[in-house]
Protein backbone atom coordinates (compact mmCIF):
# COMPACT_ATOMS: atom_id res chain seq x y z
CA UNK A 1 0.00 0.00 0.00
CA UNK A 2 2.72 2.08 0.99
CA UNK A 3 4.39 1.86 -2.76
CA UNK A 4 1.45 2.51 -4.13
CA UNK A 5 0.93 5.73 -2.44
CA UNK A 6 4.39 6.75 -3.19
CA UNK A 7 3.80 5.71 -6.95
CA UNK A 8 0.86 7.60 -7.28
CA UNK A 9 2.36 10.51 -5.23
CA UNK A 10 5.94 10.44 -7.70
CA UNK A 11 3.37 10.63 -10.64
CA UNK A 12 1.22 12.94 -9.46
CA UNK A 13 4.39 15.46 -8.19
CA UNK A 14 6.06 14.73 -11.76
CA UNK A 15 4.34 13.01 -14.56
CA UNK A 16 7.00 13.19 -16.88
CA UNK A 17 5.80 9.98 -18.69
CA UNK A 18 2.81 11.02 -19.73
CA UNK A 19 3.47 13.64 -21.75
CA UNK A 20 4.90 12.10 -24.42
CA UNK A 21 1.15 10.21 -24.57
CA UNK A 22 -0.66 13.75 -24.58
CA UNK A 23 1.44 14.78 -27.54
CA UNK A 24 -0.53 11.86 -29.53
CA UNK A 25 -4.01 12.78 -28.71
CA UNK A 26 -6.20 15.73 -30.37
CA UNK A 27 -4.90 15.11 -33.66
CA UNK A 28 -8.22 16.39 -35.66
CA UNK A 29 -8.79 19.22 -33.54
CA UNK A 30 -5.68 20.90 -34.59
CA UNK A 31 -6.64 20.10 -38.80
CA UNK A 32 -9.72 22.30 -37.60
CA UNK A 33 -7.62 25.10 -36.18
CA UNK A 34 -5.35 25.44 -39.42
CA UNK A 35 -8.89 25.25 -41.56
CA UNK A 36 -10.39 28.46 -39.85
CA UNK A 37 -7.21 30.59 -39.21
CA UNK A 38 -5.34 29.85 -42.26
CA UNK A 39 -5.67 32.44 -44.95
CA UNK A 40 -3.42 35.75 -43.74
CA UNK A 41 0.16 36.31 -45.14
CA UNK A 42 2.89 38.63 -45.26
CA UNK A 43 5.45 39.59 -47.99
CA UNK A 44 8.71 39.92 -46.08
CA UNK A 45 11.29 42.03 -48.27
CA UNK A 46 8.74 42.61 -51.12
CA UNK A 47 9.52 38.22 -52.16
CA UNK A 48 6.88 35.49 -52.19
CA UNK A 49 3.57 35.68 -49.78
CA UNK A 50 4.15 33.93 -46.66
CA UNK A 51 1.10 32.61 -44.54
CA UNK A 52 1.30 33.60 -40.85
CA UNK A 53 -1.60 31.09 -38.97
CA UNK A 54 -1.73 31.16 -34.97
CA UNK A 55 -2.39 27.42 -35.01
CA UNK A 56 -0.91 26.89 -30.95
CA UNK A 57 1.51 24.17 -30.04
CA UNK A 58 -0.67 21.83 -28.11
CA UNK A 59 -0.65 18.21 -27.35
CA UNK A 60 -2.32 17.03 -30.59
CA UNK A 61 0.24 18.28 -33.26
CA UNK A 62 2.63 15.21 -33.02
CA UNK A 63 -0.92 12.83 -33.73
CA UNK A 64 -1.73 15.29 -36.37
CA UNK A 65 1.49 15.66 -38.62
CA UNK A 66 1.27 11.61 -39.03
CA UNK A 67 -1.96 11.55 -40.14
CA UNK A 68 -1.33 14.85 -42.65
CA UNK A 69 1.45 12.19 -43.70
CA UNK A 70 -0.64 9.67 -44.88
CA UNK A 71 -2.82 12.18 -46.61
CA UNK A 72 -0.40 14.14 -48.38
CA UNK A 73 1.15 10.86 -49.58
CA UNK A 74 -2.91 9.80 -50.31
CA UNK A 75 -4.83 12.44 -51.21
CA UNK A 76 -2.60 14.97 -51.32
CA UNK A 77 -4.84 16.98 -49.52
CA UNK A 78 -4.39 19.31 -46.62
CA UNK A 79 -7.79 20.44 -45.65
CA UNK A 80 -10.31 18.96 -44.02
CA UNK A 81 -13.80 17.87 -45.69
CA UNK A 82 -16.65 20.49 -45.03
CA UNK A 83 -17.74 19.54 -41.05
CA UNK A 84 -21.63 21.25 -41.90
CA UNK A 85 -24.03 19.69 -44.32
CA UNK A 86 -25.83 21.58 -46.63
CA UNK A 87 -26.59 22.35 -50.27
CA UNK A 88 -25.89 25.58 -52.21
CA UNK A 89 -28.24 25.99 -55.19
CA UNK A 90 -27.97 28.30 -58.58
CA UNK A 91 -31.21 30.35 -58.49
CA UNK A 92 -30.84 30.50 -62.35
CA UNK A 93 -30.96 27.64 -62.90
CA UNK A 94 -32.12 25.36 -59.75
CA UNK A 95 -29.08 23.30 -60.04
CA UNK A 96 -27.98 22.02 -56.70
CA UNK A 97 -24.61 21.22 -55.26
CA UNK A 98 -23.86 19.18 -52.40
CA UNK A 99 -21.24 21.56 -50.87
CA UNK A 100 -17.60 20.58 -50.05
CA UNK A 101 -16.28 23.60 -48.76
CA UNK A 102 -14.68 24.09 -45.38
CA UNK A 103 -15.94 28.04 -45.75
CA UNK A 104 -19.45 27.65 -47.16
CA UNK A 105 -20.55 25.05 -44.40
CA UNK A 106 -18.75 27.36 -41.90
CA UNK A 107 -20.40 30.21 -43.32
CA UNK A 108 -23.88 28.57 -42.89
CA UNK A 109 -23.04 27.25 -39.73
CA UNK A 110 -22.13 30.53 -37.95
CA UNK A 111 -25.37 32.67 -39.49
CA UNK A 112 -27.57 29.50 -37.85
CA UNK A 113 -25.77 30.40 -35.02
CA UNK A 114 -26.26 33.97 -35.09
CA UNK A 115 -29.87 34.06 -36.10
CA UNK A 116 -31.78 31.51 -34.13
CA UNK A 117 -35.05 29.94 -34.91
CA UNK A 118 -37.75 28.71 -32.17
CA UNK A 119 -40.08 26.99 -34.49
CA UNK A 120 -41.85 26.03 -31.02
CA UNK A 121 -42.79 29.44 -30.05
CA UNK A 122 -46.28 29.86 -29.11
CA UNK A 123 -46.45 33.23 -28.80
CA UNK A 124 -49.39 35.23 -30.39
CA UNK A 125 -47.22 36.09 -33.25
CA UNK A 126 -46.97 32.64 -33.75
CA UNK A 127 -43.79 30.63 -34.53
CA UNK A 128 -41.13 31.03 -37.12
CA UNK A 129 -41.31 28.58 -39.94
CA UNK A 130 -38.29 29.86 -42.03
CA UNK A 131 -35.93 32.47 -41.94
CA UNK A 132 -34.39 34.26 -45.52
CA UNK A 133 -31.67 36.74 -44.91
CA UNK A 134 -30.68 38.00 -48.25
CA UNK A 135 -27.00 39.46 -49.00
CA UNK A 136 -25.22 41.35 -51.54
CA UNK A 137 -21.44 39.77 -51.73
CA UNK A 138 -18.92 41.92 -52.78
CA UNK A 139 -15.42 41.33 -54.09
CA UNK A 140 -12.20 39.17 -52.90
CA UNK A 141 -9.72 40.72 -50.72
CA UNK A 142 -7.97 39.47 -48.05
CA UNK A 143 -9.37 37.80 -44.74
CA UNK A 144 -10.38 40.03 -41.89
CA UNK A 145 -8.15 40.03 -38.62
CA UNK A 146 -10.97 38.74 -35.34
CA UNK A 147 -10.17 38.22 -32.06
CA UNK A 148 -9.71 34.41 -32.82
CA UNK A 149 -6.83 35.27 -35.18
CA UNK A 150 -5.57 37.36 -32.27
CA UNK A 151 -5.50 35.16 -29.43
CA UNK A 152 -3.56 32.30 -31.21
CA UNK A 153 -0.73 34.67 -30.75
CA UNK A 154 -1.69 35.64 -26.98
CA UNK A 155 -1.56 32.38 -26.21
CA UNK A 156 1.69 31.29 -27.98
CA UNK A 157 3.36 34.24 -25.77
CA UNK A 158 1.42 33.05 -22.83
CA UNK A 159 3.48 29.86 -23.26
CA UNK A 160 6.69 31.27 -23.41
CA UNK A 161 5.95 32.82 -20.08
CA UNK A 162 5.05 29.74 -18.25
CA UNK A 163 8.14 28.10 -19.93
CA UNK A 164 10.32 30.91 -18.55
CA UNK A 165 9.54 30.42 -15.16
CA UNK A 166 11.46 26.62 -14.40
CA UNK A 167 13.86 28.05 -16.49
CA UNK A 168 14.31 31.01 -13.83
CA UNK A 169 13.67 29.21 -10.59
CA UNK A 170 15.53 26.26 -11.52
CA UNK A 171 18.05 26.38 -14.54
CA UNK A 172 16.06 24.54 -17.02
CA UNK A 173 15.50 25.53 -19.87
CA UNK A 174 14.32 22.13 -21.54
CA UNK A 175 10.64 23.66 -21.16
CA UNK A 176 11.18 26.46 -23.27
CA UNK A 177 13.11 24.86 -25.94
CA UNK A 178 9.92 22.69 -26.44
CA UNK A 179 7.61 25.65 -26.50
CA UNK A 180 10.00 27.48 -28.74
CA UNK A 181 10.01 24.33 -31.33
CA UNK A 182 7.10 23.61 -31.12
CA UNK A 183 4.91 26.81 -32.29
CA UNK A 184 8.00 27.36 -34.78
CA UNK A 185 7.27 23.93 -36.39
CA UNK A 186 3.47 24.66 -35.83
CA UNK A 187 3.69 27.70 -37.79
CA UNK A 188 5.76 26.47 -40.62
CA UNK A 189 3.21 23.41 -41.31
CA UNK A 190 0.74 26.14 -41.58
CA UNK A 191 2.91 28.28 -44.01
CA UNK A 192 2.43 25.63 -46.58
CA UNK A 193 0.43 27.70 -49.77
CA UNK A 194 -1.51 24.34 -50.29
CA UNK A 195 -3.90 25.35 -47.37
CA UNK A 196 -4.46 28.95 -49.09
CA UNK A 197 -5.23 26.92 -52.57
CA UNK A 198 -7.41 24.37 -51.21
CA UNK A 199 -9.37 26.51 -48.86
CA UNK A 200 -10.34 29.38 -51.83
CA UNK A 201 -10.08 26.87 -54.50
CA UNK A 202 -13.06 28.72 -56.41
CA UNK A 203 -13.08 31.24 -59.07
CA UNK A 204 -14.54 34.77 -58.91
CA UNK A 205 -17.61 36.17 -60.96
CA UNK A 206 -17.84 37.83 -64.19
CA UNK A 207 -20.95 38.63 -63.71
CA UNK A 208 -24.18 39.11 -61.58
CA UNK A 209 -25.46 35.80 -60.43
CA UNK A 210 -27.41 34.89 -57.56
CA UNK A 211 -27.17 31.90 -55.11
CA UNK A 212 -28.99 30.32 -52.50
CA UNK A 213 -27.67 28.05 -49.33
CA UNK A 214 -29.88 25.93 -47.11
CA UNK A 215 -29.55 22.52 -45.55
CA UNK A 216 -32.43 21.91 -47.13
CA UNK A 217 -36.37 20.65 -46.44
CA UNK A 218 -37.42 20.73 -43.01
CA UNK A 219 -34.68 23.51 -41.77
CA UNK A 220 -35.19 26.64 -40.96
CA UNK A 221 -32.33 28.89 -42.57
CA UNK A 222 -31.56 29.98 -46.06
CA UNK A 223 -29.18 32.07 -47.15
CA UNK A 224 -29.47 34.02 -50.56
CA UNK A 225 -26.27 35.88 -51.61
CA UNK A 226 -26.58 38.18 -55.06
CA UNK A 227 -23.08 38.01 -56.09
CA UNK A 228 -20.96 40.82 -58.87
CA UNK A 229 -18.02 40.69 -60.78
CA UNK A 230 -15.11 40.09 -58.70
CA UNK A 231 -16.39 38.44 -55.66
CA UNK A 232 -16.45 34.71 -55.18
CA UNK A 233 -18.49 32.08 -57.48
CA UNK A 234 -19.75 29.70 -54.60
CA UNK A 235 -21.77 27.49 -56.49
CA UNK A 236 -17.99 26.69 -57.97
CA UNK A 237 -16.39 27.08 -54.86
CA UNK A 238 -18.61 24.30 -52.91
CA UNK A 239 -17.07 21.33 -55.46
CA UNK A 240 -13.89 23.16 -56.53
CA UNK A 241 -10.83 21.82 -56.19
CA UNK A 242 -7.19 22.81 -56.36
CA UNK A 243 -4.16 21.12 -58.06
CA UNK A 244 -1.98 20.07 -55.38
CA UNK A 245 1.90 20.80 -55.24
CA UNK A 246 4.01 18.51 -55.71
CA UNK A 247 6.24 20.27 -52.46
CA UNK A 248 3.61 19.78 -50.09
CA UNK A 249 4.39 16.15 -49.95
CA UNK A 250 8.08 16.56 -49.38
CA UNK A 251 7.02 19.29 -46.93
CA UNK A 252 5.13 17.33 -45.15
CA UNK A 253 7.56 14.44 -44.46
CA UNK A 254 10.21 16.79 -43.33
CA UNK A 255 8.09 18.18 -41.16
CA UNK A 256 6.87 14.59 -39.63
CA UNK A 257 10.37 13.40 -39.23
CA UNK A 258 11.21 16.72 -36.86
CA UNK A 259 8.06 16.01 -34.95
CA UNK A 260 9.43 12.84 -34.34
CA UNK A 261 12.53 14.30 -33.23
CA UNK A 262 10.38 16.72 -31.12
CA UNK A 263 8.29 13.86 -29.42
CA UNK A 264 11.56 12.05 -28.55
CA UNK A 265 12.83 15.36 -26.91
CA UNK A 266 10.00 15.74 -24.58
CA UNK A 267 10.21 11.83 -23.49
CA UNK A 268 13.85 13.02 -22.28
CA UNK A 269 12.79 15.49 -20.20
CA UNK A 270 12.76 14.71 -16.82
CA UNK A 271 11.79 17.53 -14.79
CA UNK A 272 9.18 20.29 -14.41
CA UNK A 273 6.83 18.20 -16.18
CA UNK A 274 4.11 19.93 -14.83
CA UNK A 275 5.14 23.29 -16.71
CA UNK A 276 4.65 21.10 -20.09
CA UNK A 277 1.71 19.51 -19.36
CA UNK A 278 0.75 22.99 -18.62
CA UNK A 279 1.67 24.34 -22.15
CA UNK A 280 0.42 21.79 -23.65
CA UNK A 281 -2.78 22.21 -22.29
CA UNK A 282 -3.10 25.55 -23.03
CA UNK A 283 -2.69 25.20 -26.82
CA UNK A 284 -5.18 22.60 -26.66
CA UNK A 285 -7.37 25.51 -25.51
CA UNK A 286 -6.44 27.79 -28.02
CA UNK A 287 -7.11 24.79 -30.83
CA UNK A 288 -10.57 24.09 -29.79
CA UNK A 289 -11.56 27.79 -29.36
CA UNK A 290 -10.30 28.26 -32.50
CA UNK A 291 -11.84 25.12 -34.35
CA UNK A 292 -15.10 25.72 -32.93
CA UNK A 293 -15.82 29.60 -32.68
CA UNK A 294 -18.37 30.97 -35.03
CA UNK A 295 -16.29 33.49 -36.71
CA UNK A 296 -17.62 36.57 -38.94
CA UNK A 297 -18.17 36.09 -43.23
CA UNK A 298 -15.57 38.57 -43.56
CA UNK A 299 -12.58 36.40 -41.25
CA UNK A 300 -12.94 33.53 -44.61
CA UNK A 301 -12.75 36.07 -47.12
CA UNK A 302 -16.77 36.35 -47.97
CA UNK A 303 -17.51 40.17 -47.07
CA UNK A 304 -21.65 40.74 -46.94
CA UNK A 305 -23.74 43.42 -46.32
CA UNK A 306 -27.56 42.81 -46.09
CA UNK A 307 -29.70 43.89 -48.97
CA UNK A 308 -30.74 46.86 -48.28
CA UNK A 309 -34.26 47.01 -49.62
CA UNK A 310 -35.84 43.53 -47.96
CA UNK A 311 -32.57 42.38 -45.73
CA UNK A 312 -35.09 39.28 -44.11
CA UNK A 313 -38.07 37.46 -45.00
CA UNK A 314 -39.80 35.39 -42.12
CA UNK A 315 -42.43 33.33 -42.27
CA UNK A 316 -44.47 32.53 -39.68
CA UNK A 317 -46.81 29.78 -38.96
CA UNK A 318 -50.70 30.28 -39.66
CA UNK A 319 -53.27 29.52 -41.54
CA UNK A 320 -53.58 30.04 -44.79
CA UNK A 321 -56.29 32.34 -46.31
CA UNK A 322 -57.11 30.90 -49.64
CA UNK A 323 -58.44 31.96 -53.21
CA UNK A 324 -61.58 30.30 -54.23
CA UNK A 325 -59.80 28.73 -56.98
CA UNK A 326 -56.37 28.24 -59.12
CA UNK A 327 -57.01 29.79 -62.11
CA UNK A 328 -54.86 31.80 -63.48
CA UNK A 329 -54.45 34.09 -66.65
CA UNK A 330 -51.17 33.39 -68.16
CA UNK A 331 -51.47 35.74 -71.31
CA UNK A 332 -52.67 38.37 -69.21
CA UNK A 333 -49.62 37.80 -66.56
CA UNK A 334 -47.48 38.76 -69.56
CA UNK A 335 -49.23 41.71 -70.32
CA UNK A 336 -48.54 43.25 -66.86
CA UNK A 337 -44.90 43.29 -67.52
CA UNK A 338 -44.93 44.19 -71.38
CA UNK A 339 -43.38 47.34 -69.96
CA UNK A 340 -40.23 45.50 -68.32
CA UNK A 341 -40.34 43.01 -71.43
CA UNK A 342 -39.91 46.37 -73.90
CA UNK A 343 -37.58 48.22 -71.15
CA UNK A 344 -35.13 45.03 -71.66
CA UNK A 345 -35.12 45.40 -75.46
CA UNK A 346 -34.42 49.14 -76.06
CA UNK A 347 -31.03 49.80 -73.87
CA UNK A 348 -31.63 53.44 -73.76
CA UNK A 349 -35.10 53.24 -72.04
CA UNK A 350 -35.86 54.39 -68.78
CA UNK A 351 -36.34 51.86 -65.93
CA UNK A 352 -40.36 50.85 -64.92
CA UNK A 353 -41.24 52.91 -62.09
CA UNK A 354 -42.82 50.18 -60.14
CA UNK A 355 -40.02 47.86 -60.73
CA UNK A 356 -37.38 50.78 -59.89
CA UNK A 357 -39.22 51.54 -56.73
CA UNK A 358 -40.82 48.01 -55.41
CA UNK A 359 -43.44 49.87 -53.24
CA UNK A 360 -46.70 48.77 -54.50
CA UNK A 361 -47.51 51.38 -56.62
CA UNK A 362 -46.93 53.01 -60.27
CA UNK A 363 -49.00 50.50 -61.57
CA UNK A 364 -47.51 47.56 -60.00
CA UNK A 365 -48.98 44.02 -60.61
CA UNK A 366 -50.35 43.01 -57.37
CA UNK A 367 -49.33 39.72 -57.52
CA UNK A 368 -46.10 41.15 -57.56
CA UNK A 369 -46.60 43.52 -54.77
CA UNK A 370 -44.35 42.45 -51.52
CA UNK A 371 -46.23 42.21 -48.56
CA UNK A 372 -43.54 43.71 -46.57
CA UNK A 373 -44.51 46.83 -47.80
CA UNK A 374 -48.11 46.78 -46.34
CA UNK A 375 -49.00 47.74 -43.20
CA UNK A 376 -48.23 44.82 -40.83
CA UNK A 377 -47.46 43.21 -43.74
CA UNK A 378 -44.22 41.14 -42.16
CA UNK A 379 -46.58 39.06 -39.86
CA UNK A 380 -48.99 38.57 -43.23
CA UNK A 381 -45.91 35.79 -44.72
CA UNK A 382 -47.46 32.51 -44.13
CA UNK A 383 -45.67 29.75 -43.50
CA UNK A 384 -42.63 28.72 -46.01
CA UNK A 385 -44.70 29.30 -49.04
CA UNK A 386 -45.39 32.28 -48.02
CA UNK A 387 -42.19 33.07 -47.11
CA UNK A 388 -40.50 31.90 -50.86
CA UNK A 389 -43.43 33.74 -52.23
CA UNK A 390 -41.87 36.84 -50.73
CA UNK A 391 -38.47 36.03 -52.06
CA UNK A 392 -39.64 35.60 -55.45
CA UNK A 393 -40.68 39.20 -55.72
CA UNK A 394 -37.77 40.49 -53.93
CA UNK A 395 -35.22 38.33 -55.61
CA UNK A 396 -36.50 36.60 -59.30
CA UNK A 397 -36.25 32.65 -59.88
CA UNK A 398 -34.87 32.57 -56.02
CA UNK A 399 -38.12 31.76 -54.73
CA UNK A 400 -38.04 29.61 -57.56
CA UNK A 401 -35.24 27.24 -57.09
CA UNK A 402 -36.03 27.38 -53.19
CA UNK A 403 -39.57 26.09 -54.15
CA UNK A 404 -38.06 22.96 -55.77
CA UNK A 405 -35.94 22.83 -51.94
CA UNK A 406 -38.56 22.75 -49.95
CA UNK A 407 -41.50 21.68 -51.88
CA UNK A 408 -39.86 18.77 -54.27
CA UNK A 409 -42.50 18.63 -57.38
CA UNK A 410 -42.56 15.10 -57.55
CA UNK A 411 -42.63 13.23 -60.77
CA UNK A 412 -43.42 16.25 -63.86
CA UNK A 413 -42.60 16.24 -66.87
CA UNK A 414 -39.46 19.09 -67.40
CA UNK A 415 -39.02 19.39 -71.06
CA UNK A 416 -35.70 21.51 -70.84
CA UNK A 417 -33.98 18.66 -69.16
CA UNK A 418 -34.69 16.14 -72.03
CA UNK A 419 -32.28 16.75 -75.21
CA UNK A 420 -33.64 14.59 -78.24
CA UNK A 421 -37.19 14.56 -79.48
CA UNK A 422 -37.85 10.88 -79.44
CA UNK A 423 -37.00 10.89 -75.84
CA UNK A 424 -39.22 13.58 -75.49
CA UNK A 425 -42.20 12.09 -76.73
CA UNK A 426 -41.42 9.10 -74.66
CA UNK A 427 -41.03 10.70 -71.17
CA UNK A 428 -44.04 13.03 -72.18
CA UNK A 429 -46.36 9.97 -72.49
CA UNK A 430 -45.08 8.21 -69.17
CA UNK A 431 -45.85 11.42 -67.39
CA UNK A 432 -49.11 11.66 -68.43
CA UNK A 433 -50.53 7.82 -67.91
CA UNK A 434 -48.17 7.67 -64.62
CA UNK A 435 -51.35 7.34 -62.20
CA UNK A 436 -53.12 4.52 -64.30
CA UNK A 437 -49.68 3.02 -64.86
CA UNK A 438 -48.33 2.80 -61.44
CA UNK A 439 -52.02 1.73 -59.82
CA UNK A 440 -51.81 -1.02 -62.67
CA UNK A 441 -48.89 -2.00 -61.16
CA UNK A 442 -49.33 -2.38 -57.93
CA UNK A 443 -52.53 -4.05 -58.53
CA UNK A 444 -50.59 -6.30 -61.60
CA UNK A 445 -48.22 -7.30 -58.59
CA UNK A 446 -51.29 -8.11 -55.94
CA UNK A 447 -52.53 -10.59 -58.70
CA UNK A 448 -49.19 -12.19 -58.97
CA UNK A 449 -48.98 -12.92 -54.92
CA UNK A 450 -52.29 -14.22 -54.75
CA UNK A 451 -51.83 -16.56 -57.84
CA UNK A 452 -48.41 -17.23 -56.51
CA UNK A 453 -49.87 -18.70 -53.14
CA UNK A 454 -53.22 -20.32 -54.62
CA UNK A 455 -50.42 -22.43 -56.20
CA UNK A 456 -51.64 -20.76 -59.73
CA UNK A 457 -49.34 -19.47 -62.76
CA UNK A 458 -47.02 -16.86 -62.26
CA UNK A 459 -47.28 -14.24 -64.16
CA UNK A 460 -44.36 -12.84 -65.93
Amino acid sequence: MAGTANELQQQWTNPSDVMSLLLLIGGDVVQKAIAQLVGRTIRPFRTCEVGITPVAFSFGWVAYAFTNLLSAVGEKQLMPAADQRCIVVNSANGIVRTNRSWIIGRLLRDHEERYKVDPSDESPRGADSVRIDIFELWGRSKPTIDAVWWFGWLVMVIQVIVAIVPWVLHGNWGTMMIVLSGNLLAVLFCSLPQWREEKWAGRTLKSDKVTCITRGNGHHHIMVLIGRSGSWDLEALATATCQTRPETTIASLVLTLLWTCFLISVSGLQEDAWYLVCVGGIGMLQNIHAAGRPRHSSAFDIHLTQYAPMPTIIGKRQAVKDDPDAHVELDATMDELSEVSEWLKKEDSGIPEWLDQMDGSHKMPAWLVPLSNRPGGKDEIENVQGALMELERWVPTAGLAMLQIFFPSGLCYKDESIKYNMQKKFWKKAYHVQKIRRKAEEKRRHMRKERSTGGGTHLV
